[in-house]
């Protein structure tokens, strides 16, 4: 089951296997300190796995690292090296043909390219393993995990495919051993993504059957060993994972083997796998027997054990038998404690984190990020740290402040690192140290990046912090001495929003509404008087039912009649407060909407912008960006938009409705903000051209950037499905559909 027809990658990666260039490994130009972690990772591969395709890819990987950490002549003499023990290797041909070339040697480029020009199937069947093995270990790894294992998992099987009539069955049970752990690593992610069940189902069938041909290749050797070993342990991890199911209170739990997928458990009766499903403990027990077997003396300076013991670790860490899992990992740092083996130091520290031993477990994941500082390490770190501020915070204020800072570097370092990574647990995480420290708001926009990026596994955790969050800051601000309304109608406004889109995109949430209603009674009436006054038309229905209804039908039976009361008791205020209003603009000649309440022309009129910067950052224009858009999305530019660029960024942003002065015609007003931004932003959906305004100001914006020949002045959004307005076709979009990738926009903000 693929997403793309494998043969895009020959394409996309060449013509023809074996011209896997360098360039593509470094494609992210890593820093000094990632490069000699990696150098490190790699040569700890060759340890571990010295000979057969594994060894050779794991060179020609480190040839890499070595050229662009400047390390030329190492570079060359590992490229040789391969071509010593295996003189056919296309990859390290191509590799040495692009080093001359890059180092202005053509004649010796020449020399090694001559040598690419092959239709043998096995050595493009070895080629794309390469690129594969490459992908794996390197390239992406700024990707989401996903999408960064489609790439070599469809390499492998292409592999695979060209393999098929090769004498070398070694080789063949090497790509399988790596083919099994991709497939592995793609099947964790799939929780993390809606709709990928038969998907899950398809990774865990594949990878089961991909790593038993490991387990059953039989040739009694110690090569042979090196792969079955750990084989087996991937394999008691796939057989651990038998998916969740929710119950009658919507608590998932693990599925029995009765409930499990009756494919899967045919598959593996066919395998010969099933009675290790009631006990996949029993895998780890039979590749130690592996381990043991291939060395002279148990785990003394063995080249395989290491991995495997991760792995058991990692089992008994997801079955809570901590001290079990701390032996396992503690044997593996006996055999190598060196930065190769920095996995080992950070699922240690996720161990003693777990048995309470904060300060090992902060020394043993600071020796780990010291090395290669991954989001997800950073994260735990930054949580060890903000567990250490609050046992000092009432007994050792100088040092609380030192955590403080240390938990809030790690927190900001961690969502820095993120890039394309759709992880919501670390904005979640965030966001509650935020909370915890008395940053409300800032709290609030990290919860609202997680609830758009937010999971299928846990949908509705990243919706209950923020909307916890902003039903207690709106709490606390209206009981405040100092209460400022304009605050507090932005919060309201805010509330409903996101209750709003939380709705629309997960069902009515009763088990979670049920929730705020018992700890938020007096602040979910507000609410729902809100939705009942302002919202009430059929446009903001959701199933033919309007949000307040939805709201009530969570209400207790017994506390109904009060609930109603209070309900019609805020919207009472909430007319009389609009018929003040109304009574106001009316002198001004405004026209408003008998169904909506709002000024005509617009159908959303309700909620605030955040207030902007006092200075841009460019230093050319009053302002950084202008944005287009039809009042159909001014929720979603409000709450999101403004508040991620100008609130989170600081950018300053100009919107028509916001920044026009009163008494200035509206219309030329508009038009000198298209003249006097360096971007435009143009937040498109399907009803678009509906409104005459947007398609004035885009005509302006596009003739400014024809006349002035600015290319990257427009920046179409597209916030629906074919959205995209006929004029601006033949630019670049940003997709914003389900969520915004924010790294990719601001690039485009930044661009000259």
């Amino acid at each position: 089951m693929m997403d793309y027809d494998p043969t895009d990658i020959l394409r996309k990666y060449g013509e023809r296997p074996g011209l896997f260039h360098i360039s593509l490994n470094a494609s992210q130009n890593p820093p000094a300190q990632q490069l000699t972690h990696r150098i490190k990772v790699m040569e700890k591969l060759i340890r571990d796995f010295s000979e057969g395709f594994s060894g050779q890819a794991s060179r020609n990987l480190l040839g890499t690292f070595y050229f662009y950490n400047n390390q030329y002549l190492k570079a060359v003499e590992t490229f040789q090296e391969v071509l010593k023990i295996d003189p056919n290797s296309l990859t390290a041909s191509a590799n040495l043909a692009f080093v001359y070339r890059r180092l202005k040697q053509p004649s010796k480029a020449e020399k090694y390219s001559t040598e690419l020009a092959s239709n043998d199937d096995e050595r493009q069947g070895i080629a794309l393993a390469d690129q594969a093995f490459a992908f794996i270990f390197d390239c992406h790894v700024e990707k989401d995990v996903m999408e960064r294992n489609k790439v070599p998992k469809d390499l492998l099987v292409q592999s695979l495919v060209k393999l098929q009539k090769s004498d070398r069955k070694d080789l063949v049970m090497e790509v399988n051993f790596w083919l099994g752990q991709t497939y592995y690593r793609l099947l964790t992610q799939c929780p993390r993504q809606k709709g990928t069940e038969e998907k899950a189902k398809e990774f865990y069938m594949k990878g089961v059957k991909a790593l038993a041909k490991v387990t059953r290749f039989r040739k009694d050797d110690d090569f042979t060993k090196t792969y079955v070993s750990p084989a087996w342990a991937f394999l008691g991890l796939f057989l651990s994972r038998r998916g969740t199911i929710r119950d009658e209170n919507g608590k998932s739990t693990e599925k029995t083997i009765e409930q499990m997928d009756d494919d899967i458990k045919h598959h593996l009766k066919e395998l010969g796998l099933i009675q290790f499903l009631e006990n996949p403990e029993d895998c780890f027990k039979k590749g130690l027997q592996c381990g043991i077997e291939a060395n002279e003396e148990p785990f003394k300076e063995s080249k395989l054990s290491t991995e495997l013991l991760i792995r058991y670790a990692i089992f008994l860490k997801s079955k809570r038998r901590y001290k079990e899992a701390l032996e396992k990992i503690d044997e593996s740092l006996e055999i190598d404690k060196s930065q190769g083996n920095w996995f080992a130091w950070t699922v240690r520290a996720d161990i003693l984190f777990k048995l309470d031993r904060i300060d090992e477990a902060i020394k043993d994941k600071e020796i780990a990020c010291s090395w290669n500082a991954s989001t997800q390490d950073l994260c735990e770190l930054a949580k060890a740290y903000q567990e250490k501020y609050k046992s000092y915070k009432t007994t050792d204020e100088k040092m609380a402040d030192e955590f403080l800072l240390k938990a809030s570097g790690c927190f900001l370092q961690a969502v820095e690192s993120l890039r394309q990574q759709k992880r919501p647990e670390v904005h979640r995480a965030y966001g509650r140290f935020l909370r915890e420290i008395g940053e409300v708001r800032e709290a609030i926009e990290c919860f609202k990046r997680a609830m758009e990026i937010d999971t299928a596994n846990k949908a509705t955790q990243s919706f209950i912090q923020l909307f916890e969050t902003l039903l207690q800051f709106y709490q606390s601000s209206v009981l405040s001495d100092n209460k400022d309304e304009s605050e507090i109608n932005k919060l309201l406004h805010e509330m409903a929003y996101f209750y709003d889109v939380a709705l629309r995109t997960h069902g009515q949430l009763i088990n979670e509404t049920k929730t705020f209603l018992k700890d938020f009674h007096v602040e979910m009436s507000v609410l729902t008087a809100y939705f009942q006054y302002y919202r009430n038309n059929s446009s903001f229905h959701i199933n033919d039912k309007s949000i307040s209804e939805i709201i009530t039908s969570a209400v207790e039976p017994e506390n109904i009649d009060v609930w109603k009361e209070m309900v019609e008791k805020n919207s009472a205020q909430f007319e009389t407060r609009e018929k003040s209003k109304k009574s106001e603009r009316n002198e001004e000649g405004v026209t408003f909407c008998s169904k909506c309440k709002c000024q005509l022309g617009y159908r959303r009129q309700l909620s605030a912008f955040p207030v902007p910067p006092e200075r841009p950052r460019n230093i050319r224009y009053p302002y950084d960006f202008y944005v287009i858009f039809s009042p159909l999305d001014r929720d979603w530019v409000c709450h999101v938009l403004l508040q991620t660029l100008e609130v989170s960024y600081g950018y300053k942003g100009a919107v028509a409705e916001r920044d026009t002065i009163p008494g200035s015609m509206d219309i030329f007003k508009r038009t000198s903000f298209i003249q006097n931004c360096p971007k435009i932003l143009v937040v498109l959906r399907t009803e678009f051209e509906d409104y005459p305004e947007c398609n004035y100001e885009l005509a302006h914006a596009l003739h400014r950037m024809n006349d002035g020949k600015s290319e990257n002045l427009v920046i179409p959004i597209c916030r629906t499905i074919n959205g995209m307005h006929p004029s601006l076709k033949t630019i670049t979009y940003l997709d914003a559909v389900d969520d915004c990738d924010w790294n990719k926009l601001i690039k485009a903000l930044e661009l000259k």
